[in-house]
């Protein structure tokens, strides 16, 4: 597989490019508190479905009770309240990512799972069968295309590394009419080609929670 450059990551400084949107999820947590409006969801269905379509790449694997789940971008932990109950995890561990400080308190605050753990970090620090990065690409804040592109890329591959089974992630696509000057719209083609070449042949492209968005599963 063709491999980009590698530029280090480092888990305890947040880049540049990350702090504004750090500062915006702080801000957006202080105001609405842990719900969906915090994390730029028009409504909790919505954000319930994205989850639930992230969590169906677990069909695959139901003989065992201990998956690992990595987070990237877990917010107040919203998902991990999908992920509960599934058999599957009856014995896993969940590690929540997350760069903004207020989201990562309240987390704490509200889940006292054991299972659960949460990480201030902008990238995956612990191995996990599957990882999913929900809405976490979307919002680009001051960066440019290019630059957030290049982000993007280079923190999948980095995921990539952590993840031992399969990965999920959502984006915006770049067909909608929809337009925010802060957020990312991207091409769901040129993203299925980045991740064969880059992390594996095994690619799925799904379109079915809205036309204006779309989920990728890699597999390893």
């Amino acid at each position: 597989m063709e491999k980009l450059i590698n530029i280090s990551q480092n888990s305890e400084k947040t880049p540049e490019i990350l702090k504004p949107i750090a500062d915006c999820f702080n801000w957006s947590m202080r105001r609405y508190g842990p719900n969906h409006r915090a994390v730029a969801w028009r409504d909790a269905k919505r954000q319930i479905r994205r989850f639930q379509i992230f969590i169906g790449l677990l069909s695959y694997d139901t003989s065992r009770d201990n998956i690992s789940i990595n987070d990237l971008g877990c917010g107040y932990g919203a998902m991990f309240k999908s992920l509960k109950v599934l058999p599957q995890f009856n014995n896993g561990t969940y590690f929540g990512y997350d760069i903004s400080d207020e989201m990562l308190s309240t987390a704490r605050k509200e889940i006292s799972d054991p299972r659960c753990i949460f990480i201030k970090s902008h990238i995956a620090t612990e191995k996990a069968d599957y990882s999913f990065v929900s809405g976490t690409y979307n919002m680009r804040m001051n960066s440019n295309n290019e630059e957030w592109l290049t982000y993007i890329k280079m923190n999948l591959e980095q995921l990539w590394t952590k993840t031992q089974i399969g990965l999920g992630f959502n984006m915006l696509n770049i067909e909608s009419p929809l337009r925010d000057k802060t957020l990312f719209y991207a091409d769901p083609n040129y993203f299925v080609d980045f991740c064969k070449n880059h992390l594996s042949e095994k690619v799925s492209l799904s379109k079915i929670l809205n036309p204006n968005e779309f989920v990728i599963f890699v597999r390893k």
